[in-house]
């Protein structure tokens, strides 16, 4: 079968099985067929069942059609029990979903996506620091109310420090990526969060021709974890395609009152929100430079939440000041807005937050929400204490 037919077929699968084992909601097909390459192995997939009871069910009825199952993941914080499995050699991926979702009833089968930090080269260009000041964040800083969550890459240098982490990278492989320890550093920069309780997890893994990407099933070890440490606000900077796997991990994080902030995306303005960010689950944030100008390589989209500086933000990295661009940079700007707001403290609906966060947002833009600057510029919470 050609590879575009191939996909074509894999993307039908994913759309008529949306509705079987879950409450799913898939893009168009085109935007599937787009998004075939970022798979970590074309040869395995990762799929989801309701216990480990149906997980066994399935694996005894898969086993004889040449399954083998590589890991097997009781993902108690999000409900599921999680195999990723070996393709027979004589399947493709969109046969063997099929074959598999049709063995046992609540089965969610998919590929295992490529999600990557959405940032830009490294900028030096630019001398000041106007993040805080275009949010009115009070110069001493704010008290952290509720710990955050940070699924990344590795932590290197100071970063690690004061920091609960835990390894769920396919590789162990010490990858270079400083992408995980900025996110860090931009959180308990000066002036910004005082003293916050980070949980980091690292899910990235070098890919060959992906670069440093974060797999499907090492994101759901890395979220569920961060459950089980009753951490309720999850900063994950990465983007990519759409998953079924990820769709229904995300509704279930959601209703069990996990907040999670994630980019938009850096794919261009003709370009639509990523994942996780697009879920209704999640907090999708684009990024502004210190004009308060989206940043030209933002996303647009009915799914933009808020706008956050995210155009060569400064960061205090050990060896000197750095300039940073990206909406990866824009995510952690408005998780420390939620994580510094005492009223957040017992909010546990994803809903409720972008309800209370966009209260008090600066318009930008079309009046109203809009699919460039969402609902506009977070601004420090009323609550905030130094």
């Amino acid at each position: 079968m050609p590879k575009r037919s191939l996909f074509a077929l894999l993307a039908l699968s994913i759309s008529l099985t949306a509705c079987q084992a879950a409450r799913l909601n898939p893009p168009m097909d085109a935007e599937i067929i787009a998004d075939r390459d970022y798979v970590v192995d074309d040869t395995e997939l990762v799929v989801v069942t309701p216990s480990p009871s149906e997980a066994r069910s399935l694996m005894q009825k898969a086993r004889p059609l040449g399954y083998a199952v590589l890991e097997r993941d009781t993902l108690e914080g999000l409900g599921l029990t999680m195999l990723t499995v070996k393709i027979p050699s004589d399947q493709d991926g969109a046969s063997a979903i099929r074959e598999l979702e049709g063995l046992e009833p609540g089965v969610t089968a998919g590929v295992n996506h490529a999600y990557a930090p959405q940032q830009a080269a490294p900028q030096t260009s630019s001398s000041r620091e106007y993040a805080t000041g275009m949010l009115r964040w009070p110069q001493p800083g704010c008290a952290a109310h509720l710990p955050i969550g940070v699924l990344d890459s590795k932590l290197v240098g100071p970063a690690r420090l004061s920091v609960v982490s835990a390894d769920f990278s396919r590789s162990s492989v010490n990858e270079r990526a400083l992408h995980g320890t900025q996110i860090v550093t931009l959180l308990r920069s000066p002036g910004m969060l005082r003293s916050p309780r980070i949980y980091h997890a690292d899910i990235v893994s070098p890919t060959a021709g992906l670069g440093d990407v974060a797999s499907v099933d090492s994101m759901l070890r890395g979220l569920n974890w961060m459950i089980g440490q009753d951490v309720r606000l999850v900063n994950v900077s990465m983007a990519g395609p759409y998953n079924k796997i990820l769709d229904r991990a995300f509704a279930n994080a959601g209703r069990a009152g996990v907040v999670v902030v994630a980019p938009a995306g850096n794919d261009g303005p003709r370009q639509t929100v990523r994942y996780p960010a697009a879920f209704q689950s999640t907090i999708a944030v684009t990024a502004i430079d210190a004009e308060q100008r989206v940043y030209r390589n933002a996303v647009r989209g009915s799914r933009i939440d808020f706008s956050a500086p995210g155009v060569d933000v400064a960061i205090r990295m050990p060896a000197r000041r750095t300039y940073v661009s990206g909406t990866s940079f824009a995510a952690p700007f408005v998780t420390a807005r939620i994580a510094a707001d005492p009223a957040m403290r017992n909010v546990r609906r994803p809903a409720e937050v972008r309800r209370k966060l966009s209260d008090g947002a600066r318009d930008l833009g079309a009046n109203g929400r809009d699919p460039v600057f969402g609902f506009g510029l977070i601004q420090a919470p009323p609550g905030c204490s130094a």
